[in-house]
């Protein structure tokens, strides 16, 4: 018997070869390394925004410099540029329009304001005037007034021949114009040929009102809102009541079943 055949069968096993069991090292991050991608994308969306916000607040280049004025013929544009003065050499973008709009609003003439910041240095400024509807006379003074009949400021005759319809006052008690040119508007609606030659509506007080008509020879004394019942009989008149009476002063239709007149007396 061999050697080999001799062996024990303990002896004949055969293990398999095994290397050595090596130490795995695990690389911990730093603190900086697990921080740095966000810090670099917080930096990205905050940081360089408020630089470039700092530098637009900060930069001469955004001053106000100059200011483009849209405006009507009765508002100077050198009242805009007096007005604004004080804002020159302001930030543009930190401009308080509110407050700029409110300046502006203080001319009587100003309606609305539209307000437009042109970078880097402009700003456009477009007025809308109020419209005049008619002129009040006060006494020996003319003033503006506008179609909801408040004033707006004292006739200047360098604007020239206005060609509006006067408002007076006959009554120390009236100090709401609106009925006054409401009563113009009616009997623009009623009798457009009389309404296109109104050239005075007085005021008397208690809705009554007497109207200069260029088309009639005579004022007609009218209740406001009665114009639509009134004037059409007045009209059927008129040629009668030239062939009757050598002259009319006043003709009164403010009672709704007659018509009072006024006749010229003639002297003997």
């Amino acid at each position: 018997m061999s050697a080999r055949e001799s062996a024990s069968p303990l002896e004949a096993r055969v293990l398999p070869f095994r290397r050595p069991s090596a130490t795995v090292r695990v690389r911990r991050r730093s603190a900086w390394a697990a921080l740095r991608r966000p810090f670099l994308q917080a930096l990205g969306l905050v940081g360089l925004p408020a630089v470039a916000v700092a530098f637009v607040f900060g930069a001469s280049s955004f001053a106000l410099a100059s200011v483009e004025i849209r405006t009507g013929d009765a508002i100077d544009a050198r009242w805009v540029e007096r007005a604004l003065a004080p804002y020159s050499g302001e930030n543009l973008v930190r401009l308080p329009l509110a407050s700029v709009e409110q300046r502006l609003l203080e001319h009587p003439w100003v309606e609305s304001v539209r307000l437009e910041k042109r970078l880097p240095d402009r700003l456009r400024v477009s007025l809308v005037e109020r419209r005049p509807a008619a002129l009040l006379r006060n006494g020996s003074e003319l003033v503006f007034l506008d179609g909801d009949g408040r004033v707006i400021a004292p006739f200047d005759p360098a604007m020239g021949d206005p060609d509006l319809p006067l408002v007076s006052v006959g009554s120390s008690a009236v100090d709401d114009f609106s009925a006054s040119l409401a009563v113009a508007e009616e009997l623009a609606s009623v009798a457009p040929d009389w309404g296109a030659s109104l050239s005075e509506v007085e005021a008397l007080g208690e809705g009554d009102f007497r109207l200069y008509i260029g088309a009639l020879p005579f004022p007609l004394l009218v209740r406001g809102g009665t114009l639509a019942t009134r004037l059409p009989a007045l009209r059927a008149l008129l040629s009668e009541l030239g062939q009757r009476y050598p002259g009319i002063l006043a003709v009164d239709l403010r009672s709704p079943r007659r018509i009072v007149l006024q006749p010229v007396l003639e002297r003997s």
